[in-house]
Order: C-alpha cells, then structure tokens, then sequence
C-alpha cells in the first residue's frame, strides 16, 4: 500500500495555509514501501513561522483528522542533527517553495552531520574496541 495523491494533497494544501513552510518532506513508512492501513505519517516542515510545541500538537491532531491517520509533525529547525539527516536523506520533499533555502538547508545539515562524526569517532572507535559502552 503506498499513500495516495490524495492524502499528499490534503496535507500540502493544509499546512501550506497553517504553517506557511518553505519545505515539506515526508519520510517514514509512507515513503519507505512498507505503508500500512495502520500506518501514521510522518512529515517534517521547514518554516519561518514559530510555533510551540502545543499548538505543533493540536495542528498535527486536525491534520490527523483530515486526512482520517495518525500524524507525526515535526519541525526540522528542532531536531537532533541525526535527525535531520535521516529525514533529507530518506525523506521526499512533497512541497518546496524555495529550491535555494532547501539547499541551504541540506548542505547546513549535512556539515552538521559531518562534523558530529568527526567529533564522536573516536568515541565509537574505543567502543569498538573495548566492545561494549560501558568500558571494561
């Protein structure tokens, strides 16, 4: 099962008019191929617009009733930086406004990302060697 036009549409019109995001990506199982009748959606936004964690809640409720499934939202400017790369690197934009801040927005993550393994390596090379995390 894969998630219809119509679902993506619904989604697209709907947080275009809530959220006004520049970006919007679907990732998860709606995108992977193993989307099921009980799977949710995901999606993430990339957005100017502040928005607490309260009403980012209650909007992914409308939008779950909307679309008649669970929605996961997340804002990508709040996620960890693993996160974020799994999203744009797994992820499908649905929607972008603004082709050079979703580049700008890629190539940021992706430094971010390089650079938190250049920083953990050594970390993940001594548990290698030690064979487990808590030393010994």
């Amino acid at each position: 099962m894969n998630i219809t036009d119509n679902i993506v549409r619904n989604i697209k019109e709907y947080l275009i008019k809530e959220l006004a995001p520049h970006t919007l990506i679907l990732f998860g199982s709606s995108v992977k191929g193993y989307f099921r009748e009980d799977s949710d959606i995901d999606i993430a936004f990339i957005s100017a617009k502040q928005i607490t964690s309260y009403d980012l809640y209650l909007l992914a409720q409308a939008l779950a009733i909307e679309v008649g499934r669970e929605v996961d939202l997340i804002n990508f400017s709040q996620a960890s930086t693993v996160f974020k790369a799994q999203i744009l690197g797994l992820g499908q934009v649905i929607y972008s406004n603004d082709p050079e801040k979703l580049a700008e927005c890629q190539i940021w993550t992706l430094k971010e990302y390089a650079l938190l393994n250049e920083e953990r390596a050594e970390i993940l090379r001594n548990i290698s060697v030690r064979g487990s995390v808590y030393g010994g």
